[in-house]
């Protein structure tokens, strides 16, 4: 192992993603001269309803009390998990930031459209779900309309909840993979670009429908504006890029899926229907194209993979670097202690 990657595995996983996706956004913004903005407060909060506002209270509220209740006394411990709560809501909300503005920008890194390609493999591969597609549109109920983005909540506020209840360990590849997908999805929006088939067809959600061309309507005047657009209007429409490929909510919730079924069957056959859901109303409400959908569940599974290698070999590296500095600290006296499993403890190991 060379010495980079054994210091580069030395640092915790989750704040090299967001470092390195703040090293791609910088790039683009000095490709294109984007300014970087803070979201307003409608921005804020559309963000907020859709990703970190759940996380933000089920960090603080919910799960921060839990390190006094486990760790009675234990001052040490209980400020270590606290502060690793606290770490976890920091970084996913820069990740989500720093994703937002790439996701914005998209359009004028990369003006190319794909949609006529990913229209014809739709006609090609996925035909067969038009009907399914004619039933559901007949079905314009309020809390329907709204159960895919309910379903991918639901999934998302419990895997964090569970996971963090079972143990850190488990956790943070719950957390790393879906950040992951966050960090890679912003990215892979700029590869082969396209909007969805909503511009072609209507979709079977007429709530979803509303949305859609309110979001085309913003791209056209960002693609009209160019920067000057976005030195005006980042902040109040940072959630307001339109992207298709990959389809992230599929991944996002796919993560969570596998990490049920891998640790908590229970709760796997809770997501199993939500899961179902999310992936034929993507297509219903044509947010998303078939292929769409596949690129989605590759994301995913590279970054299941990823999450669980970096994280492996992250606390092996921390193992080692723990072992030697017990040796250097005890002298050749305590060597026959060195390899005894509980002869040493980590709290890094932890985080």
């Amino acid at each position: 192992m060379t010495i980079f990657k054994r210091l580069l595995l030395r640092l915790e996983p989750k704040w090299v993603v967001v470092f390195g996706l703040f090293l791609a956004a910088l790039t683009f913004s000095l490709i294109i001269h984007a300014p970087f903005r803070l979201p307003s407060v409608g921005a804020f909060l559309f963000i907020g309803m859709t990703y970190l506002l759940p996380f933000i209270l089920i960090s603080i509220w919910i799960l921060l009390p839990l390190p006094f209740l486990i760790y009675r006394g234990e001052l040490r411990s209980v400020a270590i998990r606290v502060l690793q709560q606290i770490s976890d809501t920091v970084c996913f909300a820069l990740i989500l930031i720093l994703h937002f503005h790439i996701k914005l920008w998209a359009p004028l890194i990369n003006p190319a459209s794909y949609d006529h390609a990913y229209e014809v493999i739709d006609r090609t591969c996925f035909f067969w779900v038009d009907p399914l597609i004619s039933w559901r549109s007949q079905w314009q109920i309020g809390w329907l309309s709204h159960f895919y983005f309910y379903a991918f909540m639901f999934m998302f506020v419990c895997s964090f909840i569970v996971h963090n209840l079972h143990s850190r360990k488990e956790f943070r590849q719950v957390f790393l993979a879906s950040i992951l997908v966050q960090a890679f999805g912003a990215v892979c929006y700029l590869i082969a670009p396209a909007l969805g088939p909503f511009i072609y067809h209507q979709g079977a959600n007429d709530r979803v429908t509303l949305v859609q061309h309110n979001l085309l309507g913003i791209h056209q005047d960002l693609v009209a504006g160019g920067v000057a657009w976005l030195q005006n209007n980042t902040g109040q429409n940072l959630a307001a890029g339109l992207a298709a490929m990959p389809s992230l909510h599929l991944a996002a919730s796919f993560v969570f899926l596998y990490y049920a079924r891998k640790y908590c069957s229970w709760l796997a056959w809770l997501y199993w229907p939500c899961f179902l859901w999310i992936v034929f109303e993507a297509m219903a409400s044509r947010w998303h194209y078939g292929i769409d959908l596949v690129a989605g569940y590759l994301l995913a599974y590279g970054s299941i993979l990823l999450a669980s290698k970096w994280l492996e070999a992250h606390e092996a590296v921390m193992a080692s670097a723990a072992k030697t500095r017990l040796v250097k600290e005890s002298g050749p006296v305590a060597m026959g202690d060195v390899d005894k499993p509980d002869s040493f403890s980590s709290p890094l190991q932890n985080d």
